[in-house]
């Protein structure tokens, strides 16, 4: 009985140890958000290519590297919208997110994809990552 105390008790440690890790590498994300948008707020093509690679950096910390990194396209959109269980990039965002940042020159409105990456990162604390 004592052994399945410990071993529980160790087990509710870790947890909470990784849920801590988990916090403060959401919060570091965040802040970079905040960098990049200022840093590259004008430069709407530079700021959604950066934009990108913060998100897919998140995701694969959250997610591991084998079901992240080959996601492109739909299948990226879809499985951000599937990880905040609503959908956040579908539509417009998900044409910025997945195909301006790769094109010669262009505008776009990045505030609308700045905010849904900004909720996706809230949206991942507190869930378990598998």
């Amino acid at each position: 009985m004592a052994g399945l105390m410990l071993f529980v008790i160790v087990w509710l440690f870790w947890r909470w140890q990784q849920q801590k890790r988990t916090e403060q590498r959401l919060e570091t994300a965040l802040l970079e958000l905040e960098r990049l948008q200022g840093q590259y707020g004008a430069n709407t093509k530079e700021l959604l290519r950066e934009l990108s690679v913060l998100l897919r950096r998140v995701a694969i910390s959250e997610y591991g590297r084998q079901r992240v990194s080959g996601l492109t396209g739909a299948a990226w959109v879809k499985f951000l919208d599937e990880k905040a269980g609503k959908p956040l990039f579908s539509g417009k965002l998900a044409h910025l997110l997945t195909e301006v940042p790769y094109r010669p020159e262009t505008q776009a409105e990045t505030k609308a994809v700045l905010q849904a990456i900004r909720e996706w990162i809230k949206l991942q604390r507190g869930k378990q990552h598998v």
